[in-house]
């Protein structure tokens, strides 16, 4: 009981310490339904745990809009900014340009028949074309397209942000000497969410080292980065997740990085990938 209640007391501070820090703490929320089972229990837990920002996954098919205009309101009114979430590795081919605009209108349609603490304050795109087979076999042409299908979203004028590995900055633009996929993205759009997946602040190749140069490209353009990191099991090896370690220790290492790189200006926060995995971890360590 005393150890529940001193891990209890170590997370409310750190949850204080982010949201006092002007910073964000993010996470991404894919199981839609829960706000419309679970809703009071998903935003009391995002409260407690001094989430700021929540992408939400937009399942036109299962939750009516009433129902994304009911969550988005109670959340702003516990300081919490929803962003409709979407995306797929094959919205970034050509084929699913429609897609991708379908999106980007289905929101902007939204925003403008609610009122204005019913709207979402951006839209979030996980799109990840390099899990497609193509990658492998012909990286250029498959960045070609997710370029273009960003470029069409980067035309529409609505608020952006966009989810990258942290080896973005490695991947060079076809047709450009030196012009990374990570500034091709940052010169289009706010913010830029890290998926910067290590369970360790510190160390050559630790969250605070595979965050640099995207923070330094950022800083060059004054824009923004995210540095996010997994809760969620994987199957990619122990060193991308902190499901192993739990809760406690993830805070640990987000608050070590927080404090490394709050220097640097384009650095806006942290965020939280595997959303129900954080919950159970929270729980067993003796979070309620």
């Amino acid at each position: 009981m005393v150890i529940a209640t001193i891990a209890s007391l170590t997370w409310s501070f750190l949850a204080f310490f982010a949201e006092g820090s002007g910073h964000q703490k993010g996470t991404w929320i894919w199981e839609t339904s829960k706000i419309v089972t679970d809703r009071e229990n998903v935003l009391a837990f995002c409260k407690q745990n001094g989430v700021t920002d929540i992408y939400l996954y937009i399942d036109q098919q299962k939750v009516e809009p009433r129902d994304y205009a009911l969550f988005i309101k109670e959340a702003r009114e516990q300081q919490i900014q929803v962003e409709a979430l979407g995306g797929d590795p094959s919205w970034g081919t050509k084929e699913k340009l429609k897609d991708v605009l379908e999106f980007v209108q289905w929101v902007e349609s939204y925003n403008l028949n609610v009122q204005k603490e019913e709207r979402f304050s951006g839209i979030h795109f996980d799109i990840e074309p390099y899990l497609l087979p193509d990658w492998v076999d012909d990286q250029d042409q498959v960045l070609k397209e997710w370029l273009m299908n960003m470029d069409r979203v980067a035309k529409q004028g609505i608020k952006v942000s966009i989810d990258l590995p942290y080896w973005s900055d490695q991947v060079m633009v076809p047709g450009y000497q030196d012009y990374s996929l990570s500034s091709w993205m940052l010169k289009r759009f706010d913010t830029v969410v890290l998926m910067d997946y290590r369970d360790t602040a510190l160390g050559n190749d630790g969250i605070i080292a595979n965050a640099l140069d995207e923070l330094r490209e950022a800083a060059s353009l004054n824009k923004s980065v995210i540095v996010g990191v997994e809760m969620a099991e994987s199957g990619e090896g122990d060193k991308v997740t902190f499901y192993e370690e739990g809760v406690e220790a993830m805070e640990k290492e987000l608050d070590i990085t927080r404090q490394h790189l709050k220097s640097h200006s384009s650095f806006k926060g942290v965020a939280v990938h595997g959303f129900p995995a954080w919950i159970s971890s929270y729980q067993k360590e003796g979070g309620k």
